[in-house]
């Protein structure tokens, strides 16, 4: 019987996958000439270099530094080593824009910061990271006045290896910074423990471990893979801008690897669904899995009609803060009624309630504030992926964070409700409800209509007018080749009208291309589309 101890670490679990399979693939990488392979053993030895050089430059328990590094084998490097030195890597995505990186990484105030070449000449020239006192480059070309990561390395590997430091009480693990697309980026704190039990769950949900190959098109899920004993596969393309993603890409990235699952955000999936090469088969690709906004049903056909028999599509619901919360698999969700979203059942260690909605912090869910059976509400979330708080932002922590049954639960600032069997049906964010005389309108219900008829690529409700009293309007972003003309409009208001959720639709506006976040390329910037609306009515 084995007396050692559990492995409590995303680093340390990347070590036993090295010291069980150090010839194994772990990540598979573009290079100049095709693609080149890292193993575990050369992956886990370069990050106990890594790890040694951090400490002697003082990056240790503790210390924030911004890791601003595509995902390149440097990436997998230094996120496994700043876990292994406990410091707390600060990790914003750069698609959100430069000056919105600036206020993240100011607001976090990293005391290191290591970057490719292109991010250093932005923290000099932008003011990133004034208090920095410790810059590192990553990649092929030293910056003068940083440490080069390959002699960092070089001196980590003559210091030999260091036994790994428990981590201070109440240090984050992780600091990773929301998209921005539903308000202010926020830095999430993630624990040790949350993280663990988040790679937990994308083990166990989708089957996932050791014989797996992931292509993942998103870097922060694309750290589990190491972890999990997975090879992991980076196709080329600019992650900060899924919806370019070149399809071909992918299919060549599936099928000279044999990948049995992939990662993707909505964009790529349509990208893949509607652009690869006639005649694509993937027979190895068994699960293909998607998060940051609802996957629509025509995505999900498509990309199933490239799969081999069984395969699935597994659209899990959750955000930066709680990750997963719910999932559904294509199996059981193409079965479904046409009717909306539905995000699926909860996952298992997660507990999901709907409260009413409520203006401003909530201390404590009480019985009073939870709707009833059928009925719409915010969805509120405790289990062990749930992330205790916001880093520097003590207000926007107490806005979102509350005690229920005694134990930390987050409110998500998603809408939702209950069906008879348990699984959750999104309606949008408690910020996009739309307050009219007749009752307040719900997003993604009311989008879901509109989105039926063929020309419309896409569609958003915005209000306009009054606070309490607004005018619903739909605004379209139509399949490329179509437009707005007269006749569509009036269809579009007929089918609104047909429609108890949408009988109160009148107005229809189109728009060349919504307003989308820079990370999914899927959620919708309702507010901007909103003060859109109002100045072409009002012209």
């Amino acid at each position: 019987m084995s007396t050692a101890a559990p492995v409590t670490t995303l680093d340390g679990m990347l070590a036993e996958h090295a010291a069980e399979r150090p010839g194994d693939a772990a990540l598979v990488l573009p290079a100049l000439s095709g693609t080149r392979t890292v193993t575990f053993g050369e992956l886990q030895d370069r990050v106990e270099n890594a790890a040694a050089g951090l400490l002697a430059l003082g990056i240790g328990p503790g210390t924030r530094t911004a890791l601003l590094v595509p995902p390149t084998a440097d990436f997998f490097v230094l996120a496994y080593a700043l876990l292994r030195v406990r410091a707390v890597p600060v990790v914003v995505d750069p698609g959100i824009g430069l000056a919105r990186v600036r206020s993240c990484l100011n607001e976090a105030a990293p005391e290191a910061f290591v970057g490719i070449a292109t991010a250093h000449v932005a923290r000099r020239v932008l003011g990133w990271c004034p208090d920095a006192r410790v810059a590192i480059t990553a990649g092929p070309v030293p910056v003068p006045g940083t440490r080069w990561l390959r002699r960092v390395e070089r001196d980590g590997s003559r210091r030999g290896p260091r036994p790994p430091v428990p981590r201070p009480e109440g240090v984050p693990a992780a600091i990773l910074f929301t998209s921005g697309s539903t308000g202010p980026p926020k830095g999430v704190e993630h624990h040790e423990d949350g993280l663990l039990a988040q790679a937990g769950l994308v083990r166990d949900l989708y089957g996932l471990g050791p014989g797996d190959v992931d292509v993942a098109t998103f870097p922060p899920f694309a750290l589990f893979g190491p972890a999990l004993g997975m090879t992991t596969v980076v196709p080329r393309m600019d992650p900060t801008k899924p919806a370019k993603v070149v399809p071909a890409r992918l299919v060549r990235a599936v099928r000279d690897t044999g990948a049995t699952a992939m990662f993707g955000s909505p964009a790529v999936l349509d990208r893949l669904g509607r652009g690869a090469p006639a005649g694509t088969f993937l027979p190895t690709l068994r699960q293909v899995i998607s998060a940051g906004a609802p996957v629509p049903r025509d995505v999900q056909r498509r990309v199933l009609a490239l799969l081999g028999p069984g395969a699935q599509v597994h659209t899990p619901y959750g955000a930066t803060e709680a990750l997963p919360v719910a999932t559904i698999g294509s199996a059981e969700l193409l079965d479904l009624p046409d009717d909306g979203i539905c995000v699926g059942r909860p996952v298992p260690g997660v507990d999901v309630t709907l409260m009413r909605v409520t203006d401003g912090p909530v201390d404590e869910l009480t019985p009073d504030l939870v709707v009833a059976p059928g009925e719409v509400g915010e969805v509120v979330v405790r289990g062990p992926v749930v992330s205790p708080a916001y880093a520097e932002r003590p207000e926007a922590t107490a806005a979102a964070k509350l005690l229920w049954d005694g134990r930390l639960a987050h409110r998500m600032g998603d809408l939702a409700s209950f069906d008879d069997e348990g699984r959750l049906w999104f309606a949008g964010r408690v910020a996009h409800v739309v307050p009219t005389v007749e009752g307040p309108l719900y997003s993604v219900p009311c989008e879901e209509v509109l989105n039926r008829h063929p020309d419309v690529k896409r569609s958003a409700l915005v209000g306009v007018g009054p606070e309490r009293e607004r005018t619903p309007v739909i605004v379209v972003e139509m399949v490329p080749g179509t437009y707005l003309t007269g006749e569509t409009a009036g269809q579009l208001r007929n089918l609104a009208a047909a429609d108890p959720r949408t009988r109160q639709i009148r107005t229809v506006l189109s728009h060349p291309g919504l307003p989308v976040d820079p990370r999914h390329n899927s959620k919708i910037d309702r507010e901007a589309l909103g003060r859109w609306a109002a100045e072409e009515l009002a012209s």
